[in-house]
């Protein structure tokens, strides 16, 4: 690998480094919109996997991870990015080479679902000691499905946007 293409790597690395942690931090102190900046901060990582695949995007992950865990103010907001949200676009590609819808969502939804029980088990035991929730389980674990699957759908609007609209314009290769 060339000098040149090595300093684009990083300098595209830096800036979905700068630009998830950004959202993160936005995401952490914003009274509203807080989903749609957490959403968002996950998204940068898929311009990584589809320039330089999977070795190259889990270090920017680990980078955002350590990053954000350092800068962001709100420190529960980093726990679902870094077990599942923030390297969910290498997940992804790697789900989507399988091409049966299907068995895609399948799998999506089973990991999506073992984040959420990791998430909970953790939160209770580090965060959060009691917690009181008002609505029935069921009705909050349908709505994460809906959530996931929305989330899903406009990442991979993301990804197509970054591949027609966005990627001639940064002569990565």
């Amino acid at each position: 690998m060339s000098n040149s293409s090595k300093s684009k790597k990083v300098a595209l690395g830096g800036i979905v480094v700068l630009l998830s942690v950004l959202c993160l931090y936005l995401a952490s102190i914003l009274p509203t919109n807080k989903i749609f900046f957490f959403c968002l901060s996950t998204v940068f990582i898929a311009a990584i996997v589809i320039e330089f695949k999977t070795y190259f995007s889990l270090i920017t992950y680990g980078a955002i991870s350590i990053l954000g865990f350092m800068i962001i103010p709100n420190k529960l907001i980093m726990v679902p990015y870094v077990i599942y949200f923030g390297y969910y676009g290498i997940i992804k590609y790697y789900i989507e080479k399988i091409n049966n819808i299907l068995i895609e969502w399948i799998i999506k939804i089973v990991l999506f679902n073992l984040f959420v029980y990791a998430t909970y088990v953790i939160a209770v035991n580090l965060f959060i000691s009691n917690i009181d929730i008002k609505l029935p389980i069921w009705i909050i674990l349908l709505l994460l499905q809906i959530f996931f699957i929305i989330y899903d759908i406009c990442y991979s609007l993301a990804i197509k946007y970054y591949k027609y609209k966005i990627r001639r314009f940064l002569k990565v290769r």
